[in-house]
């Protein structure tokens, strides 16, 4: 019996000791990564045409060109538009501002084929530096993001997989929310964004 609960006590301990190293590594990433995320982070996208002003004036400059395309096109007419750096960037925070989403600072910068989007991610309070690299698709009922790249915080790359999800997720729950009326085909070079839509 003495030694029934001796070797059942150490396995006992053994496993108690296993456990609680497994809890304290647990913990020990969860504040390294936290560390990474809140300090430092990704410089803003570079524009590809200037400096970016985000103001009212370039948000509703947007959405004059957007109604007067979607008019176009409900009337049964091809159309196209192009945008600024500037006026994307303006909607996008007016947007997420009206959404409520989690985003503030948002700037978008349009490069040759691709687009760099950077803002501030509200994670459970703490504010994370992040930038995207990738496209959108404008040709279903709400925009899709094809992203290609992410960086967040000081993240290592090793690092970067474990938050990559989560940025996902928050950007793709964000454009969830626009509707799209038509189909629509962004051609992006820099410092542009001219969308051309069929009725």
């Amino acid at each position: 019996m003495f030694l029934w609960r001796f070797f059942v006590g150490s396995w006992f301990g053994a496993l108690t000791g296993i456990f609680s190293l497994i809890v304290l590594l647990v913990v020990l990433f969860f504040v390294i990564t936290s560390l990474f995320l809140i300090t430092g982070g990704p410089s803003q996208c570079t524009p590809g045409d200037g400096a970016i002003t985000v103001d009212s004036a370039n948000a509703k400059s947007f959405k004059t060109k957007w109604d007067a395309l979607d008019a176009s096109l409900s009337a049964g007419t091809p159309a196209g538009a192009s945008f600024s750096e500037s006026e994307l960037s303006s909607r996008a925070q007016e947007f997420v501002d009206e959404s409520n989403a989690p985003f503030k600072d948002v700037r978008i910068c349009i490069h040759n084929g691709y687009g760099e989007g950077t803002a501030d991610l509200s994670v459970i309070g703490i504010g994370v530096k992040f930038k995207v690299k990738g496209s959108v698709d404008l040709s279903g009922t709400h925009p899709k993001a094809h992203i290609d790249d992410i960086e967040a915080g000081s993240v290592p790359g090793f690092i970067v997989g474990a938050i990559d999800r989560l940025i996902k997720n928050a950007v793709g729950s964000a454009l969830d929310d626009i509707d799209l009326k038509h189909k629509y085909t962004p051609t992006l070079t820099d410092g542009s964004a001219k969308i051309d839509g069929q009725p």
